[in-house]
């Protein structure tokens, strides 16, 4: 049971540090808005993140079968990084300034995060794979790997939040021409890792 401990705690960090679309998506929205809007983001992450490993240790026998589900997946995914990363691209010069705190505004950043993550094929490969290998290599009881799933959602949320309250820190010493150019950057990893979904789906 430490060891369920220990390693999704480290497992959960390290996830976050992938450099996937989400990650450039809390970066970019910390820096922009806030790191109350990162916080919610990282919120959004962690949500599905938890929803991915619920699915991995209890199966997906009570989910509804859905022909070509993978191929709307990707398809949806692919869209939503698209649209992500030509607004960031041409996007005008931000102002620096914090959002309203408002239910609309908790709703979208939430689901942002949200979608960046449930949209993206590649996490569910990495949640079931995790999961198996814990059950066949490391001989895991389910208690240890719900253990290990929830250490990794705690480290995950804590990584995340960190990383959004430094990033808005980083405001400071940043002009907002060189936050135009993270911005950008941004829209270019969206892009091109909608592209990356598409090529690996329908190759």
């Amino acid at each position: 049971m430490v060891s369920a401990i220990i390693f999704g705690f480290v497992y959960g960090f390290v996830l976050c540090f992938t450099f996937g679309p989400a990650f450039f998506r809390l970066i970019q929205t910390s820096i922009d808005n806030g790191y109350k809007s990162g916080v919610l983001i990282a919120a959004g992450v962690t949500a599905a993140d938890a929803i991915l490993m619920f699915m991995a240790v209890f199966g997906t026998s009570f989910l509804p079968k859905v022909d070509n589900m993978d191929v709307y997946l990707s398809v949806g995914g692919a869209g939503l990084l698209l649209v992500l990363g030509f607004a960031s691209i041409f996007k005008q010069q931000p102002q620096l300034v914090y959002p309203q705190t408002k239910f609309g505004t908790v709703v979208y950043y939430f689901i942002s995060g949200l979608l960046l993550n449930m949209l993206n094929p590649s996490n569910y490969l990495a949640v079931f794979a995790t999961s198996t290998y814990l059950k066949e290599a490391e001989h895991f009881s389910l208690n240890e790997i719900i253990v290990f799933f929830c250490f990794s959602l705690i480290a995950t949320m804590l990584a995340e939040s960190l990383i959004s309250f430094y990033a808005h820190k980083m405001k400071q010493v940043i002009t907002p021409k060189v936050i135009t150019r993270i911005n950008q950057v941004a829209g270019l990893v969206f892009i091109s890792s909608a592209i990356l979904i598409l090529w690996k789906q329908f190759r």
